[in-house]
């Protein structure tokens, strides 16, 4: 389950996106203020979505400061939507910028181009009820351990690995010999 971490001070705003984003399966934690995002900020966090207007800061000052010590997406979600700010805030670090108001249906899109993006290279991947654990090459369903092959185990992790992108049997099979290779 991919984890957001959402920084927006208004609460409607906040509860709406918290329920829309857990509908599609994501694990959702908030933050109102610049105090409270560090205090959740992780490397565990997948993607952030924040504003730029904060009770105790702003948001292109955090993004800079974020930027210097994690890097994962980071998508803002504000009213402000002069073009000064948008390249501002995309200079800053920022991967994507929505301007309030906004329609749902394209923050999915946005959230989901971004995800698929982030490279796999976790020590742990999670997906649906399956957890990955590269560095000792296991797969478990509900706590239980899959006995899969080497060859299965990798026909698995690219498919996670490329999530959303058709993939064709050729170049599955080649990325699967690609990442085998070096056992045989």
């Amino acid at each position: 389950m991919k984890k957001i971490l959402v920084v927006e001070d208004d609460e409607l705003i906040q509860s709406s996106l918290k329920e829309a984003l857990e509908i599609k399966g994501y694990q959702v934690i908030q933050a109102t203020c610049v105090k409270q995002t560090w205090q959740y900020l992780d490397d565990s966090i997948d993607l952030m979505i924040m504003d730029i207007r904060l009770p105790d800061g702003n948001g292109i000052t955090l993004c800079r400061q974020i930027r210097e010590q994690f890097s994962m997406p980071l998508l803002f979600l504000t009213c402000q939507n002069d073009e000064d700010s948008i390249v501002e805030a995309l200079n800053a670090g920022g991967d994507d910028y929505v301007c309030k108001p906004f329609g749902i249906k394209e923050l999915y899109a946005r959230i989901y181009s971004l995800l698929r993006r982030i490279p796999m290279n976790k020590d742990i991947i999670y997906t649906a009820d399956l957890k990955i654990d590269t560095k000792q090459y296991k797969v478990f369903k509900n706590n239980q351990e899959l006995d899969l092959g080497l060859v299965t185990y990798y026909i698995l992790l690219c498919l996670v690995e490329n999530h959303g992108v058709v993939i064709t049997r050729n170049h599955l099979l080649d990325l699967v010999q690609q990442q085998t290779q070096h056992f045989v």
